[in-house]
C-alpha cells in the first residue's frame, strides 16, 4: 500500500488538546472505505483539520482487547439490535499506556464513555474475547467541534485464529451535537454511506465458528467487496 502523506496538515501535540474536547457525550458516525480512497479524502481535509501528534508521530499503533460475558451477551445485544448497548475494553497505546474503557450507546444514538487507568477493575463475569490491532490517525477540526479518527492495517486475533485487512480504512466522526463537518460533507460528495461497523462484532462474527452472525454478514460482504474494488499494484 502507498504510504499516507500528511505533511500538508497543520499539527498539534496531543498534550495540548484540552480534555473537554474528548466529548464524553457525542454523536458518532462511522464510514468504511478502501485505503486508496483514504489518500484522496485526507487531501480534501487539509485546510480544515489539524493532525494530532504523539511523540512527534502522526499515527499511533493501538491494541484493544474486548471483554464480554462467556455467553457473549454484549455481542448478542448488538447483533439483535438492542438500543442500549454496552462495550468494555482495555486499550493499550504504542508507548505502553493502557486504559479501561466502558462505552454505552443510548436509544437516542448518543455514546457515553467512561475511561480509567485502573485496568484491573473489570467485573468478574467478563472475560477477554478478542484483540484488535491497528494504526490510527487522529485529527480535530480547526473549530475543535469534531474529532476524526482513521484506522488502518487492521488485525483481528481470537485464540489461535487471526485476520489482517490492509485494504480497508475505518473512519469515525465524533462531534458535538449540531456541529458541522467538512469530513461528512466530503463523504456525501463521494457517495460514501455511513455504517454501524463495530470492530468487536466484525471480529467475533469473522472468527467465531458457532456464534449467530446473520445481522453482521453484510459487513463481511461489504469488506470483501471493498478489498477487491481496486487493483493495487504488487509493488505497493
Amino acid at each position: 500500500m502507498p504510504p499516507i502523506q500528511l505533511s500538508h496538515f497543520t499539527t498539534i501535540d496531543f498534550q495540548d488538546v484540552r480534555p473537554q474536547l474528548l466529548f464524553s457525550e457525542r454523536m458518532d458516525t462511522k464510514y468504511l472505505f478502501h485505503y486508496k480512497e483514504a489518500l484522496e479524502i485526507l487531501n480534501d481535509l487539509k485546510d480544515n483539520y489539524i493532525i494530532v501528534l504523539h511523540r512527534e508521530q502522526n499515527s499511533q499503533q493501538y491494541s484493544t482487547v474486548y471483554y464480554d460475558t462467556a455467553e457473549l451477551d454484549f455481542y448478542k445485544a448488538h447483533h439483535n439490535g438492542h438500543g442500549n448497548r454496552k462495550k468494555m475494553r482495555i486499550r493499550t497505546y504504542e508507548d505502553g499506556q493502557a486504559f479501561l474503557e466502558w462505552k454505552q450507546k443510548t436509544n437516542k444514538g448518543v455514546t457515553q464513555k467512561q475511561r480509567t487507568t485502573t485496568v484491573d477493575a473489570i467485573p468478574d463475569d467478563l472475560i477477554p474475547q478478542i484483540e484488535v490491532r491497528y494504526n490510527r490517525i487522529t485529527m480535530y477540526s480547526k473549530t475543535f467541534e469534531e474529532k476524526l479518527t482513521f484506522d488502518f492495517h487492521l488485525t483481528f486475533i481470537r485464540e489461535d485464529e487471526s485476520i489482517r485487512i490492509d485494504e480497508i480504512v475505518i473512519a469515525e466522526s465524533k462531534r458535538a451535537k449540531n456541529a458541522s463537518s467538512v469530513f461528512m460533507d466530503s463523504m456525501k460528495k463521494r457517495k460514501i454511506l455511513s455504517t454501524s461497523f463495530s470492530k468487536y462484532c466484525f471480529g467475533i462474527a469473522s472468527l467465531h465458528t458457532s456464534i449467530k452472525k446473520n445481522n453482521f454478514k453484510h459487513l463481511i460482504v461489504q469488506t470483501n467487496k471493498l478489498k477487491n474494488e481496486y487493483d493495487i499494484p504488487s509493488n505497493y
